[in-house]
């Protein structure tokens, strides 16, 4: 005998997948029209959504938007964590060429470069703290310091192919250096009192 599904899970499936449509919608939209021009009309639309759908999830551009840089940034992190524990440089590349090639940041250097100013540096927000926690959690699975100045150096790094994403050897070549640049991560060490 084969357990029913819940309900409960069905719709949990059903929500994930309207909220990977509605994603996949907006990747297409931004890589076309840029951020300025994009409508959450075009994002239902491509999709496969009703507009009234698409806002219960995102209720704005912005909302969206956001949810598209965490989604993006969370799989790639996950990509260069796995890699970090056997090679920061590995890892590094990899993160370098996500940006450089992400399918929504090249359409924009054509289409409306001036949006992407703001990921060009390290800011304040929550994309920057999605950015920043993957960038963490990278440098310590390769065992090497997350300080926030060591964090905001990979980030402005990684910030700097977003306009001009360089050669694939460039990025590999810098990735080495930056990777053995980085000082490993400190571990402190508690001792018990000595009895007696």
């Amino acid at each position: 005998m084969v357990p029913e599904r819940s309900p409960r899970s069905r719709a949990g499936n059903a929500m994930g997948r309207t909220r990977t449509a509605a994603l996949d919608g907006a990747r297409r939209t931004l890589a076309e029209h840029g951020l300025r021009k994009a409508t959450m009309g075009d994002v239902a639309v491509r999709g496969g959504l009703a507009k009234a759908t698409l806002y219960n999830h995102f209720r704005t551009k912005d909302d969206l938007v956001a949810g598209l840089v965490a989604d993006d940034v969370a799989e790639l992190g996950a990509d260069c964590i796995d890699l970090a524990a056997d090679d920061l440089a590995v890892a590094l590349t990899r993160a370098a060429d996500g940006v450089a090639t992400h399918v929504v940041l090249v359409a924009m250097r054509t289409v409306e470069p001036t949006a992407l100013l703001p990921a060009l540096a390290p800011g304040t927000g929550a994309g920057w703290d999605v950015v920043r926690a993957q960038v963490a959690l990278v440098l310590n699975a390769a065992e090497r310091s997350s300080a926030t100045e060591h964090v905001d150096l990979v980030c402005r790094w990684l910030g700097s192919y977003v306009l001009e994403p360089g050669t694939r050897d460039s990025r590999a070549a810098q990735a080495r250096a930056l990777a053995s640049s980085l000082p490993a991560a400190v571990r402190t060490t508690s001792f018990a009192a000595p009895t007696g």
